[in-house]
C-alpha cells in the first residue's frame, strides 16, 4: 500500500507530556472506533500517552460484539488538558461534541460543512472508509499493524464499503488488500454481518408497510427501540426498487431521532439531503451515497414535519429525464 508523510506530520505536533484522546464521531460505529484505537495504539508505540473516547452511545449490535470480542477499552472521562484529534468527523460538520481539550487535529473521509480549524488536518471525502487512512499511517511507518488492530481496521473497511460493493477508491482496494493478509478475516466478517433480532425483522416489515414515497424518496418511521444496523438494513434494501433514488429511516429512542439516508441519484446526494432537512434542528453527515442524522428531542419538530422538510428537497432536486 502506498504511503506518504501525513502521519509524520501528525507525529510532530505530538507532545509526549500531554495524554491525546483519539474522539470518534458522537453515536459512533464500526468505522469510527476501529480508526480512533488503531490510531491511538500507532502512537502510543512512539511513547504517547493515548486513549479513545466518544460521545453518545454506542447502539450497533455490530459494535458491541467487536468492542467484546476485540477487547477494546474506552476512556469515560478524559482529562481537560489533553490533546484531541478527531477521527472519522468533525467539530465543524456538528457531529463531534467535543470534550475538554485543545483540539490538535481532524482526521475524516466525510464531506465538509465547513472547514474545520485544527493545527493538523487530514481530510479526504474520496476515500470510503476512515480505516483506510489510518491503515495508510501503519504503512507509513513500515510497521504492520497486530492482528487485533488489523482486523478492526479491515471490519472498518467492510462496514463503511459494505465489502467494497460501494463506491471505493483506490487506496480503500489496497488497504483492504494488505489488511486480507493480516487480519483474521473471518472475524471481522463475522462481526460487521448485520444482527437483527426477529423482533427488529417484524419492525423492518411494519416500517416498510406504513412507508410513503413521493418524487422517487421513501420515508418510512421505524418504531424503535431498535439497533443502528436495523435502520441501514431497511435503508439499503428498498433502494433495490427501480423507482427509487433515495430512501430515508428514522427511529426515535426517546431522547432523540436516528436517520439512516441512501441516495442512488446523482441529483439527490444522500449527504446534501440530509444537512438540508435537519438544518437548524439537528445535525447530519456522509457521502453522497450514505448519510446519517440526528435530531435531539428539544428540537424535533414532528414526525408529520420532519418528514415533509425531506420530501420538500426532494421535490426541489426533480430527477433527470430518462434519454
Amino acid at each position: 500500500m502506498a504511503s506518504s508523510a501525513r502521519f509524520r506530520e501528525l507525529q510532530k505536533l505530538l507532545d509526549v507530556s500531554r495524554e491525546l484522546v483519539v474522539q470518534t464521531h458522537d453515536y459512533p460505529d464500526i468505522d469510527a472506533v476501529a480508526s480512533a484505537w488503531a490510531l491511538a495504539e500507532l502512537v502510543r508505540s512512539g511513547g504517547i500517552k493515548a486513549s479513545i473516547a466518544y460521545k453518545g452511545e454506542l447502539r450497533s449490535r455490530s459494535l458491541h460484539r467487536m468492542v467484546s470480542e476485540l477487547g477494546i477499552e474506552f476512556s469515560l472521562s478524559p482529562g481537560a488538558e489533553a490533546d484531541i484529534v478527531v477521527v472519522d468527523g468533525s467539530p465543524s460538520n456538528g457531529n463531534v461534541s467535543l470534550f475538554p481539550g485543545r483540539l490538535l487535529g481532524v482526521i475524516d473521509h466525510h464531506f465538509k460543512s465547513a472547514e474545520p480549524v485544527a493545527p493538523y488536518l487530514d481530510i479526504r471525502p474520496e476515500i470510503a472508509a476512515c480505516a483506510t487512512i489510518i491503515r495508510g499511517y501503519w504503512a507509513e511507518t513500515g510497521v504492520e499493524p497486530p492482528l487485533h488492530i488489523a482486523t478492526a481496521l479491515l471490519a472498518g473497511i467492510q462496514a463503511d464499503t459494505d465489502f467494497l460493493s460501494r463506491r471505493s477508491s483506490e487506496l480503500d482496494f489496497e488497504a483492504y488488500a494488505s489488511l486480507f493478509h493480516s487480519a483474521d478475516w473471518e472475524r471481522s466478517s463475522r462481526i460487521v454481518r448485520s444482527a437483527l433480532d426477529l423482533a427488529e425483522l417484524r419492525l423492518l416489515v411494519r416500517a416498510l408497510g406504513a412507508a410513503e414515497v413521493r418524487n422517487g424518496l421513501l420515508f418510512a418511521y421505524l418504531p424503535g427501540p431498535c439497533g443502528q444496523e436495523a435502520l441501514a438494513v431497511l435503508a439499503d434494501f428498498v433502494l433495490r426498487a427501480e423507482e427509487l433514488r433515495a430512501a430515508v429511516i428514522a427511529e426515535r429512542d426517546g431522547s432523540s431521532v436516528h436517520l439512516s439516508v441512501r441516495s442512488k441519484s446523482p441529483e439527490l446526494s444522500a449527504f446534501d439531503l440530509v444537512k438540508s432537512a435537519l438544518d437548524g434542528i439537528g445535525s447530519g453527515g456522509g457521502h453522497s451515497h450514505s448519510a446519517g442524522g440526528i435530531v435531539p428531542a428539544s428540537t424535533f419538530p414532528g414526525d408529520v414535519q420532519l418528514r415533509e422538510r425531506f420530501f420538500a428537497i426532494a421535490a426541489a432536486h426533480p430527477a433527470a429525464e430518462q434519454t
